[in-house]
């Protein structure tokens, strides 16, 4: 398939500004790539870190935006080491050789090409000389703030899941696999599905209320993210979920957990029994938060 249209960015959260870029291009095409390009980390020295979308979770937020805008969206790569020297008019002239482009799409921070010196001024004059159409398009703002990876990744760290929702158009979704866990959650009486394998960044540890897929279905879950203070010293990060209404054995099965809000920040309990009660409470809460998310209207996807 013909993708005429090229949306550049680094699309690491599939934001609402990715978003747009996606939309402009199909509003000036009839299809679109979104194109980043794999390897700038490792080039230009940044520090790993784990990325805010699974990648076993894109094609799921792609497809999303594909029901919703009416158009086919891919998403595309390109080694950054093939790039990094090019001259402007040399990596135009790769997009029409390599994707068959005719629209460029881009923000309005957009800087490229050899030493980033090229910017929307002369990429507009560049495309204009390619025979290619040039889209800009503004940033997104809400809640008075630029949508931006930097920022979403600060809210993730701080546990802010509405300024995430805002800034996604979409709950944050941890990925990872139930693996076997110490059995406390079940000894207590609230079995727990312990998420191992995580595929992307987790946020500030806490009580969240949310949703919890696996095979089975979707439930209403109470999620912890934490280390268990109240059961012994240094305990590696866990993500656990206490999934509302299910009763089985999911051990090796994939998971998936949708963080609607923070409830509270974890906590050290005097005893076991102040933990249960508290989480009794906290599972209370998640009943009340998670309806209230459903009233409106918002998919977990």
């Amino acid at each position: 398939m013909t993708i005429p249209a090229v949306a550049l960015g680094k699309f690491d959260a599939l934001h609402l500004g990715h978003r747009a870029l996606a939309e402009h291009g199909g509003r000036a095409a009839a299809a679109v790539s979104l194109l980043s390009f794999t390897g700038m980390a490792e080039i230009l020295g940044w520090e790993p870190r784990q990325p805010l979308v699974a990648a076993g979770d894109r094609a799921r937020v792609v497809r999303s935006w594909q029901e919703a805008l009416g158009c086919p969206i891919v998403e595309r790569s390109l080694p950054f080491a093939l790039v990094r020297e090019l001259t402007g008019e040399s990596f135009l002239r790769l997009l029409q050789a390599r994707l068959a482009t005719e629209v460029v799409v881009v923000g309005e921070d957009f800087r490229g090409g050899r030493d980033r010196s090229v910017g929307v001024t002369e990429l507009g004059s560049l495309c204009s000389a390619r025979g290619m159409r040039l889209v800009v398009v503004a940033p997104v703002v809400v809640a008075g703030r630029t949508v931006s990876s930097s920022g979403l990744r600060e809210a993730l760290g701080r546990g802010d899941m509405p300024a995430l929702i805002q800034g996604l158009g979409r709950p944050y979704r941890l990925l990872g696999t139930v693996a076997r866990g110490d059995g406390r959650g079940r000894s207590l009486g609230i079995p727990t599905a312990n998420c191992s394998s995580r595929q992307n960044q987790d946020p500030a540890p806490g009580v969240y209320a949310g949703f919890a897929t696996i095979p089975a279905g979707r439930f209403t879950a109470a999620i912890n993210i934490g280390r268990q203070p109240t059961v012994g010293e240094s305990r590696p990060l866990a993500v656990e979920a206490h999934l509302l209404g299910y009763q089985g054995d999911c051990y090796d099965q994939p998971l998936a957990l949708d963080l609607v809000e923070r409830l509270r920040p974890e906590q050290r309990f005097g005893s076991l029994a102040e933990l249960t009660a508290q989480i009794h409470d906290d599972i209370r809460r998640t009943r009340q938060v998670v309806e209230a998310h459903a009233a409106t209207g918002l998919a977990p996807g």
